[in-house]
């Protein structure tokens, strides 16, 4: 196809015609020569352009292909409102061109960027996109291809480290610092991205971590170093253990059991029926003189509390007995967060410091899980859990990484918007993540 003759011109080899004896083709005369170097030219002219034009094909199939592994999605499109004006503005990628559309639906018009390379193209979109969302705009897109956001919104102010976000009643429920109280309020976020100040939690009090209880209709966060309790009836604050004397707590939660610390003991208090199940006396040890290691887990059956208070070493006890199941002893140094699996035997650990790496440790053994991915230098990254849909994330560099659950196969990653370090995860009951990010972006991403 590349050969094929434009005009109908023979294809004659200049050299072939300066011999008389090439009797196909009689002896051109000067202007027949002239007309053949023309047709000559043009055909190399063509050729080049389908040349051109099967390259920029197999670049764009070959980004497509990265994209879908984790890399930024070059085919993409994007549009974002102004839930005040009505105002529309958005992205659309070809191939090395960023396009910016803006105006409403009557009256459009576009501005083409040139970009040099992939990575120059994600920094401008990046930059175009989060200086809408710090203006108020909102992307609304419940029909996101998987790894896209089907929604992103921006709250604003600074990062103060406190990073949380859960789902309830169907909307998202994060943390946002409030400049004129000088601490965190918690916010409600739709679906559509529109968000509601719901209550002040208190001056000089950041929210750590917030957990649903939908059972009884409320939700618990750990503030600093004490539990509470948000009431959506009353839009109400119930403090539910004194604020700890040392900087060490932990809050886990499963069906209406609830785990935390309340100096100087450990507590599985049955929040229905506001009975102590279990307490267990515990010395948090301080990792190099400086940081107290504490942390636990709740398994999903609430019949077992694991619990980290001493690098290296991690106690598994019978929630009904009190009595001591299992120890995982490893190379791990300071915990930050315990999962147990959905099947009760594994346990997942996530160090601070040290290789900062995320692994498994099978209970009956204590040895590290036979097949699981080396997972290091993960740095302060966050981890979830989906039992519903049998899956594992975290969030590290920008990416959201997800794993199949138990095969540890790894299933995809998602490029997170708007993010500088780290970032708060959860998923939500249809099989969305939900990701809170230290730039103070809040979006929800669709899964393949």
């Amino acid at each position: 196809m590349l050969l094929a003759r434009p005009f109908n011109f023979p294809a004659v080899p200049l050299r072939a015609m300066r011999h008389a004896s090439y009797s196909r083709y009689p002896e051109p005369s000067a202007c027949g020569t002239f007309t053949i170097r023309i047709a000559n030219a043009l055909r190399k002219v063509i050729i080049l352009m389908r040349v051109i034009t099967a390259l920029n094909a197999y670049r764009a199939a070959v980004w497509t292909t990265i994209s879908h592994e984790g890399e930024y999605q070059l085919d993409r499109i994007r549009t974002f409102h102004d839930p005040a004006t009505g105002k529309a503005w958005g992205t659309r990628v070809d191939g090395l061109n960023a396009i910016l559309v803006s105006g409403v639906s009557s009256k459009t018009k576009e501005i083409v960027k040139p970009q040099t390379d992939e990575a120059a193209m994600q920094r401008f979109l990046e930059k175009e996109e989060g200086e809408r969302l710090r203006k108020g705009m909102l992307l609304a897109d419940p029909h996101a291809a998987p790894g896209a956001p089907c929604m992103l919104r921006h709250l604003g102010r600074g990062n103060t480290g406190a990073l949380a976000i859960t789902e309830f009643d169907g909307c998202l429920l994060v943390n946002q610092f409030d400049d004129a109280g000088r601490g965190d309020a918690l916010w409600q976020i739709a679906r559509d991205g529109v968000a509601q100040r719901l209550t002040f939690v208190g001056e000089n009090t950041l929210v750590w971590k917030l957990i649903a209880v939908p059972k009884l209709n409320k939700v618990l966060f750990r503030a600093d170093h004490q539990v509470r309790s948000w009431e959506p009836l009353s839009n109400s604050i119930t403090a539910l253990t004194q604020r700890n004397k040392t900087p060490a707590s932990f809050l886990d939660c499963q069906g209406t059991l609830a785990a935390w610390h309340e100096e100087p003991e450990l507590v599985v208090h049955d929040l229905a029926t506001g009975r102590k199940l279990l307490r267990l006396k515990v010395e948090p040890e301080l990792y190099s003189g400086h940081s107290p290691q504490l942390t636990g887990a709740l398994s999903d059956d609430g019949s077992m509390l694991a619990h980290c208070a001493q690098a290296g070493k991690i106690l598994v006890h019978d929630v009904a007995s009190g009595t001591h199941r299992f120890t995982v002893s490893g190379a791990f140094e300071m915990v930050s967060k315990l999962a147990f699996t959905p099947d009760n035997r594994q346990l997942i650990v996530k160090e601070r410091y040290g290789r900062w790496g995320l692994t498994a440790f099978e209970l009956a053994t204590g040895k590290p899980a036979v097949g699981w991915p080396d997972l290091n230098d993960l740095g302060e990254s966050e981890f979830a859990i989906d039992n519903a849909h049998e899956r594992l994330a975290f969030c590290t560099r920008g990416r959201a990484y997800v794993y199949e659950w138990p095969t540890m196969r790894k299933h995809c990653e998602l490029r997170i918007d708007q993010v500088a370090r780290s970032a708060a995860l959860a998923w939500t009951s249809d099989g969305l993540l939900a990701v809170r990010t230290d730039l103070g972006c809040v979006g929800l991403y669709r899964v393949e």
